[in-house]
């Protein structure tokens, strides 16, 4: 309870804050709001640059350095120490955008990072799959090629990242993405999707598109692995994964959008991003096959938007139980009348049918009704070169299954030089994966250069 307390007097008192920053002056413009709601997908972006006329193509970057140090005492399931600094990141990103003849673009993407937290602590104390996972990587990310089939026809192939959600924080309708969750509540969710090999047919007609899409490869979420301080247990159970190619992911989306409102229809057949345990014939990790249909919208009124989405799922798999359904809602709001302010909330309840009292227990972990509530608060300061954002997503109406909060402060030096810091905080709460990170608290930092 001390903790409990403390941990909610820290969010709370950081929340005041940046609420007393804030100036009640309306702005009732939300255009540059509903512009955005197709961002992502590399069909529809129309980016320009100043130097578009002197060139077809455009080479950007940036080199980032970041770090986490661990200010409370705990070790690792392993009996790894993770007091002190656990991250100094070295990350490099590099994209190349070209304009192809007849309107058709290309992009490809790629990152690389090596943190020498690792060599500093002594290598020799952590586990393999942490060095494997944590110490050094590198990573095709967006590879792909889109334009035009006629008039009213867009095709875009390869990696991609295809945005359905309407959420900040929260996920109902995004599916179609795996997530990057190594290191929990960090980043936001717009840096945690991971892309994916797929096709993508999208034809237009006045208000209205319509989207086909086949996934041919088939990626799960990046979780911590055994030996880091957010993995539980000192081993790790074979994973049967689904063969690229072989086991398709298909999807399809309508999406009206008009002046001041959006609504959208979904439907896919896809994988579990998250596995469960199976324990015939032997104890091992599976991915259940899903299917999903559902639909959302976005009403902005004044210096109000509001959004919703709605999503029914079946095939969820449980051990010694037969497959079941859920019902997930999102309700949510974000209000931009004050000045260099932005305030957001978002609650989400997902419905378990079929739900048993063994299915709260382990290995399954989970309630009948299970909430995510989500509020997220940015005020920019000295003329937009000061950024202050405060995120918080418990877990449960009381909190009783966790949260998670980060307080972050970025500082543009220059136009292309950025310098941050934060705090992350974990609550304990009484279900996984929260029940075993309340020591995990940490500040962290980072130094980007952007060319």
């Amino acid at each position: 309870m001390a903790k409990r307390r403390h941990f909610l007097a820290a969010f709370g008192l950081a929340f005041v804050c940046l609420c007393a920053a804030a100036t009640a002056q309306q702005d009732d413009d939300l255009d540059a709001v509903l512009k955005g709601f197709e961002d992502g997908e590399p069909a529809l972006e129309a980016e320009t640059r100043d130097d578009a006329a002197e060139r077809s193509w455009d080479l950007s970057g940036s080199i980032e350095l970041s770090g986490s140090v661990n200010y409370r005492s705990h070790r690792s399931d392993t009996g790894t120490d993770y007091e002190g600094l656990q991250r100094l990141r070295n990350r490099g990103n590099l994209q190349l955008d070209a304009d192809l003849p007849k309107d058709w673009k290309l992009r490809v993407e790629g990152w690389g990072f090596y943190d020498a937290a690792y060599a500093i602590n002594g290598r020799s104390q952590y586990t393999s799959e942490v060095r494997r996972e944590y110490e050094l990587d590198a990573e095709l990310g967006e590879a792909w090629l889109a334009g035009g089939l006629g008039e009213h026809v867009d095709v875009a192939v390869g990696r991609q990242v295809v945005i359905w959600g309407r959420s900040e924080s929260l996920r109902v309708l995004d599916v179609l993405n795996p997530l990057d969750n190594r290191e929990p509540g960090r980043v936001d969710l717009e840096n945690l999707r991971r892309p994916v090999s797929l096709l993508q047919v999208k034809g237009y007609a006045g208000d209205w598109s319509a989207a086909a899409i086949a996934i041919p490869e088939i990626r799960f979420d990046a979780n911590p692995v055994v030996g880091s301080d957010f993995f539980p247990g000192t081993f790790e159970l074979i994973e049967e994964r689904p063969r690229h190619f072989e086991d398709v992911e298909l999807a399809g989306a309508v999406t009206g959008i008009f002046s001041g409102w959006d609504v959208s229809f979904h439907g896919a057949w896809f994988w579990n991003d998250q596995p469960r345990l199976d324990v015939t014939p032997l104890p091992r990790l599976v991915h259940d096959r899903l299917w999903m249909v559902g639909g959302g919208g976005n009403y902005a009124l004044g210096g109000w938007l509001c959004k919703v989405e709605l999503a029914y799922l079946d095939g969820l798999g449980f051990t010694a139980e037969e497959d079941k359904s859920r019902f997930d809602a999102l309700l949510g709001v974000e209000y931009y009348g004050f000045t260099d302010t932005t305030f957001v909330l978002e609650v989400v309840n997902r419905h378990l049918f079929g739900h048993e009292r063994a299915l709260q227990r382990a290995p399954s972990f989970t309630r009948e009704d299970a909430q995510e509530i989500a509020v997220r608060l940015t005020r920019n300061f000295w003329n937009d070169t000061l950024h202050a954002t405060l995120v918080g997503i418990a877990l449960g109406w009381d909190v009783r299954d966790g949260a998670v909060a980060r307080f972050d402060l970025d500082y543009d030096v220059l136009d292309a030089l950025t310098v941050g810091a934060g705090l992350l905080l974990y609550q304990k709460g009484d279900l996984p994966p929260l029940d075993g990170w309340a020591d995990n608290d940490r500040v962290i930092f980072n130094v980007k250069w952007s060319f």
